[in-house]
This record gives structure tokens, C-alpha cells and sequence, in this order.
């Protein structure tokens, strides 16, 4: 589109590929040189990441960068209820493309994207390190709930302090016929216990005692399908090991890139209860904080615009989470009901309300904001709270990334 509106070529579509790219590239150099343009701006739907090598092409490419190019990165959210703004039409790939179009010609789009790889380098290992977890915490549950079928109280009840530890896994691995654990002396079960956790047990006759307790509470699986269960569960646990192998693995590599790359996530690393993983996500999904102070911003006090300070960068951080209560007006009325958005980043979200658990418990500050926001809550209190202590913990996260120094504490 021209900036009137105007389409200079009829539409065509292009393989997501280098081929495509480069017929692409033979178009827009013609247009721009038949019309005399002298800028190009060039948006994109931020659909998982199959934007992102055409951008790097276009970021990259010298005869493109000739005309002032921009290049910008749309979020469907926003661009869904920009379509829906607009008359009812066809989803098509023709429609979407006019639609990024008109809105990237009409109205405000923010920063310019630009390439960060080594926060991209961060992010790519702090977000698999998430998706791990995800997926062992979905194993853990699936292997509860095959476990209840074995043994219907050893969840509930376990002797252990972590039923899925050494001497739980070890356990379960050896025996495959809980039956056989009954009829064992007790002596016979101690020995056998403490075998398994390799001597690291405390009191093995106790906890062997209240394993058989729990055994004749519990329903025990049929014989005919008692197999089949401690295959399946030994094969789940196979399968965590290997994950929480990887999950090691990935922190490692976390810690090595905070080091050389991160100074931002060193500083994080110092609050007490913030570990490598928190500050690697929180760094990663936040990236460069200039984006969020390029700006000026509207002062409807002095009905000016003015450069944005560190406070304003806190509250586009927030938004940028979906930590934040959008006000709903109309006239005189003034919403009292405002639901948190959730609509941003949900990698930063999880790791910001994550971040937050651990400074209520480390932090005297955070543990007293948090219990004055549960004590004023009357409906899912500690889920109020600590997204309320979230949204605090955002302005102490991006004043020492912006700072880039230690933590100190109030009293300090």
C-alpha cells in the first residue's frame, strides 16, 4: 500500500522459503524504483516463528535497507480485533494480508523490531527449560494417577518425603507385586528400604512399618494387570529421568550464557530466592529495555508528551506481561469488577508470578505485601495475592536490569 491507501501491484503470495524470499526481494526493489519511493515499512503477524526467518533475510539484505527499511511485529491479538473493527469479510490469507497492511499504514505500531540474538540465544534455552518442566509435571501427574491403580494409597500416604525420590523410584522399580511387600517381616522390608535409598534413609523400621500400614489400606491392583501397570510406571520413570537429565543439562547452559553474555541477569541472581532459571526468563522475555523507554509518552497532567522514565517502562512491562486490570468506563460509570487481562507474554507472565513465591518467602518486604493482599481478598486469596505481589516484584526486576547492580534490601 502507498500511504494514501493506494495498492501500487495486485496482491501476490510468495513460498516461505529462500526462492520465495529472493522473488520477494525482485518486487520490492522494482516497485520502489519505478515509484521513487524512499521508505518501505514491512509488518508481520507474530504467529509462532514462522516470521522470523523472513526477517532476518530482510534485516540482512543491503539493497532493502537502502530505502529506510522498517520492519515491524504484530500481535494477533490486536490484529484480530483490528479486523473485527473493520466491515465482516472472508478469512483468507488476501484478507490477512490486507489487514497488516491498513493497520501498519493507519495507526501506531510501536518500536521497530530489531534482531537480539543473544537475547534470542537466552530465550530459546529459558523456554525449552519451561516447556520441561511443563511436561514433567504433566508425566508426574499421569504417573500418580496409574500409581492409584497399583497401590491406591501410596500417593496420599507415602513413608517417604518425596514419593518420586531415590528410595521411592527404587522402590516401585523392584517391586512388582505390591503383594509380595505385604507378606514381607518387617526386618526383611527395613533392609530392603534402606537398600534402596543406599543407607541415606532416616529410621527405615518406621517407614517400613507404615509402608506395609498403608499397603493393607489400599487396594491393590488384579493380579492379570499388575504387570502391565509396573511396566508402564517403569517406563514413566525412565522417561523423567531422561527429562530431568535435560532439565540439568539446559540450566547448566543457562548459567554459562548469564556469565559471558547477561550482566542484567547477574544482578537478578543476587535477590535472594531468584535462581539461574527465573533470571534467565525474566532477562530473556524482558530483552532490551530501550524498547520500552523509545517512546514519549502522553502527560495528561501537563497535556504534553515527555521521555519515558524507569516508572513507565515498569508499567509497559506489566502490560506487556498481561499484569494488568484494564478499566472499563462509560459515562458516569465506572467499573468496579476489573479482571486481569492475561493478554501478553505468558512465558514472562509464568515466570514473573513464579518469581514472586519465591520473594514472598525470602523477602520481609514481599512477605508483608503479600499477607496484607491475602488478608484483603475474600475469593482465591493466595491466587490474588501473589499475582498482586507480581505485579510489585516487575519495578524491582527492571530497576536492576536497567542498573545492572547487586540487590540491596530496604534496610541496607
Amino acid at each position: 500500500m502507498r500511504p494514501e491507501g493506494q495498492e501500487p501491484i495486485c496482491q501476490r503470495s510468495f513460498a516461505n522459503s529462500r526462492s520465495g524470499y529472493q522473488q520477494l526481494r525482485q518486487v520490492l526493489l522494482a516497485l520502489l524504483q519505478s515509484h521513487n519511493y524512499t521508505g518501505l515499512d514491512i509488518g508481520g503477524e507474530a504467529t509462532g516463528y514462522y516470521w522470523l526467518p523472513l526477517f532476518w533475510a530482510l534485516q540482512q539484505d543491503e539493497a532493502l535497507g537502502a530505502y529506510d527499511l522498517q520492519t515491524y511485529l504484530l500481535n494477533p491479538h490486536n490484529m484480530y480485533w483490528f479486523r473485527r473493527a473493520q466491515a465482516e469479510a472472508e478469512k483468507t490469507d488476501a484478507k490477512d494480508s490486507y489487514h497488516l497492511a491498513e493497520r501498519l499504514r493507519t495507526q501506531s505500531h510501536g518500536q521497530p523490531w530489531q534482531p537480539d540474538q543473544l537475547i534470542f540465544r537466552l530465550r530459546l534455552y529459558s523456554r525449552y527449560r519451561f516447556h520441561l518442566g511443563k511436561t514433567i509435571s504433566a508425566l508426574k501427574n499421569y504417573f500418580w494417577s496409574l500409581m492409584f491403580l497399583w497401590c491406591s494409597g501410596y500417593h496420599p500416604h507415602t513413608p517417604f518425603s518425596d514419593g518420586l525420590g531415590a528410595c521411592g523410584r527404587a522402590l516401585v522399580r523392584e517391586s512388582s507385586d505390591w503383594q509380595t511387600l505385604l507378606n514381607l517381616p518387617a526386618e526383611a522390608l527395613r533392609d530392603r528400604l534402606a537398600a534402596c535409598s543406599r543407607g541415606q534413609i532416616a529410621d527405615p523400621e518406621r517407614r517400613a512399618k507404615r509402608l506395609q500400614a498403608l499397603l493393607r489400606e489400599s487396594f491393590i491392583a488384579p493380579a492379570d494387570i499388575a504387570p502391565a501397570l509396573h511396566d508402564v510406571l517403569t517406563l514413566l520413570l525412565d522417561h523423567l529421568e531422561h527429562l530431568q537429565t535435560q532439565s540439568r543439562q539446559v540450566e547448566k547452559t543457562l548459567q554459562q550464557e548469564i556469565a559471558e553474555h547477561h550482566p542484567g541477569a547477574q544482578s537478578l541472581l543476587t535477590i535472594p530466592g531468584i535462581g539461574v532459571v527465573l533470571a534467565a526468563g525474566i532477562t530473556a522475555e524482558i530483552g532490551n529495555l530501550d524498547r520500552f523507554l523509545a517512546q514519549p509518552k502522553w502527560d495528561a497532567r501537563k497535556k504534553r508528551y515527555r521521555p519515558r522514565n524507569l516508572r513507565d517502562a515498569e508499567d509497559a512491562v506489566a502490560k506487556y506481561a498481561g499484569l494488568w486490570w484494564p478499566r472499563r468506563e462509560s459515562g458516569s460509570f465506572r467499573g468496579e469488577d476489573r479482571r486481569l487481562s492475561k493478554q501478553g507474554n505468558k512465558y514472562l507472565r509464568y515466570h514473573l508470578v513464579t518469581a514472586a513465591e519465591r520473594l514472598r518467602q525470602h523477602l520481609p518486604e514481599y512477605q508483608a505485601y503479600y499477607q496484607r493482599k491475602y488478608q484483603e481478598a475474600t475469593t482465591h486469596r493466595h491466587q490474588r495475592a501473589i499475582v498482586l505481589t507480581a505485579r510489585k516484584s516487575v519495578g524491582l526486576f527492571v530497576g536492576l536490569l536497567h542498573r545492572q547492580e547487586a540487590y540491596r534490601s530496604p534496610e541496607a
